[in-house]
C-alpha cells in the first residue's frame, strides 16, 4: 500500500490531470469516477491493486457558491464512520466564509478495508483538480469516529500533503514508534475534539500529549459540552476550521 501511494503521488506530480468540460460546479453534490476516468490507464493500473479501472468511486462535495478560480480553495477531506460523506450542512457558511472545499468518502466507513479507504482520500485531490484551483498548503483531513483512524494514518504518513487534521472521537497513537515524518509533522496543526460524554475523551487526553511530547508543539485539545460522540455544532467546527487555518506566523 505504501508503494502504492508513493507511486500515485509522484504520478500526480509528473502527468497534468485531465480536465472536465465543463466549468466549476459549485454548491452540494455527489462525484462519481472511475480511476480510468480519474487517472488515465497508467494511473488506474498503479491502483489496480484496489480498483479495477472501471470500478465507480463516489466523493460527496460542498463547494462555496462563492468559490472563486482566482482564489485558490482550501480542502477538507472528511473520512467517517459510516457510508455517508457529508459534514452538517449548517457547516456551508464557514466553507464559504473560509474559502474551503468540502470532499467526503461515499461508501468509505469502517465496513471497508483501511487501505481502500486511505487511498480515496489520497485520490480525493484527483477529483478536486480536475474541476478547481486548489490550495496544498490548506489541504486538511477530518476523521470522525472510525474514520479518524484512518486518518490519523494518514496524517501521520503523509504529512507532506496533508498539512492539518482534525480527528473527532477517536484516534490512534504512535506509542513509543515515533514517526520517521516527525520533523514534518511537528510543523503541521492538529486538534483533537471529542464530547465531554465521550468515553474515549481521555484515550484522546493522552494521544495529544504524545503528540505534544514528541515536538508536536501546534496540538490541541477541545471538549464538545454535553455530547456523546454526535457531530459538533457550527461554532465548534468554525473553531477547528480557524486553529487548521493558522499559519506559524499567527495570520490566516
Amino acid at each position: 500500500m505504501k508503494k502504492t501511494i508513493t507511486a500515485l503521488l509522484m504520478l500526480f506530480v509528473m502527468a497534468p490531470l485531465a480536465s472536465a468540460d465543463d466549468g466549476p460546479r459549485t454548491g452540494f453534490f455527489r462525484k462519481a469516477l472511475t480511476p480510468l476516468e480519474l487517472l488515465g490507464e497508467e494511473g488506474a493500473e498503479v491502483v489496480s491493486s484496489q480498483f479495477p479501472p472501471n470500478k465507480k468511486l463516489t466523493w460527496q462535495l460542498s463547494v462555496p457558491k462563492n468559490y472563486d478560480p482566482m482564489k485558490p480553495a482550501g480542502v477538507i477531506v472528511f473520512i467517517g464512520f459510516a457510508e455517508w460523506g457529508a459534514g452538517k450542512k449548517v457547516w456551508t457558511s464557514v466553507l464559504e466564509d473560509h474559502n474551503i472545499i468540502w470532499i467526503g468518502l461515499i461508501n468509505g466507513g469502517d465496513k471497508k478495508p483501511v487501505n481502500e479507504r486511505m487511498l480515496r482520500a489520497i485520490l480525493a485531490q484527483a477529483v478536486l483538480e480536475r474541476d478547481y484551483k486548489i490550495d496544498t498548503e490548506r489541504y486538511y483531513l477530518f476523521g470522525y469516529s472510525g474514520g479518524a483512524n484512518v486518518a490519523a494514518m494518514l496524517a501521520t504518513s503523509k504529512p507532506e500533503v496533508f498539512k492539518g487534521a482534525l480527528f473527532y472521537g477517536d484516534a490512534l497513537s504512535w506509542g513509543g514508534n515515533v514517526p520517521s515524518k516527525i520533523d514534518l509533522i511537528s510543523q503541521n496543526r492538529y486538534m483533537f475534539m471529542c464530547g465531554s460524554k465521550d468515553k474515549d475523551r481521555r484515550k484522546m487526553l493522552k494521544i495529544a500529549n504524545i503528540y505534544r511530547k514528541a515536538g508536536v508543539v501546534n496540538t490541541e485539545v477541545v471538549t464538545v459540552a454535553n455530547v456523546n460522540r454526535q457531530m459538533p455544532g457550527t461554532s465548534y467546527f468554525e473553531q477547528a476550521v480557524e486553529f487548521l487555518d493558522t499559519r506559524s506566523d499567527g495570520k490566516q
